[in-house]
């Protein structure tokens, strides 16, 4: 079984590879230089190609720049990309927690007994887990040391 290796990138780097794979449409080194306000589209080029090099992106018939689908991110794996953002997957496990602590509160009626007051503790504290652990991962994305 082939190991991953371990690859660091830059934060240019990883920043650029972020942009092009959270754009709905192919990306170009100028509409890359732009947007990411670089000091010029040859250092944007730089980060391209070592994007390239990895695998992590490919080019277009047209010249821009997609993000590949054959490689995948370790880190990005616990995301999911919904019309061009990155959402942690724990949201939704605290969302379905948080659905099930509010159809329990209406559906059930509470007695205010140690069975309710367990059950409403424990989801409160599941959820904000859930919520938590996804801040966390959200601002983790902004380092750059991946698996490829």
């Amino acid at each position: 079984m082939k190991r991953k290796k371990e690859v660091r990138l830059s934060t240019v780097t990883w920043n650029i590879y972020l942009f092009i794979l959270t754009s709905r449409e192919p990306v170009g080194v100028r509409d890359i230089w732009r947007r990411l306000k670089l000091s010029s589209p040859s250092l944007a080029q730089y980060h391209i190609n070592r994007l390239l090099e990895f695998g992590m992106i490919v080019q277009t018939r047209e010249g821009k720049y997609v993000a590949s689908e054959e490689k995948r991110i370790e880190a990005l794996r616990s995301f999911v990309l919904i019309y061009g953002k990155l959402i942690p997957r724990l949201v939704f496990y605290g969302a379905l927690i948080a659905g099930i602590l509010v159809f329990y509160l209406i559906a059930w009626p509470i007695e205010w007994n140690f069975r309710d007051l367990t059950v409403i503790a424990i989801a409160v504290i599941s959820m904000f887990a859930f919520f938590f652990e996804a801040c966390i991962q959200y601002n983790s994305l902004k380092k750059g040391v991946q698996k490829v």
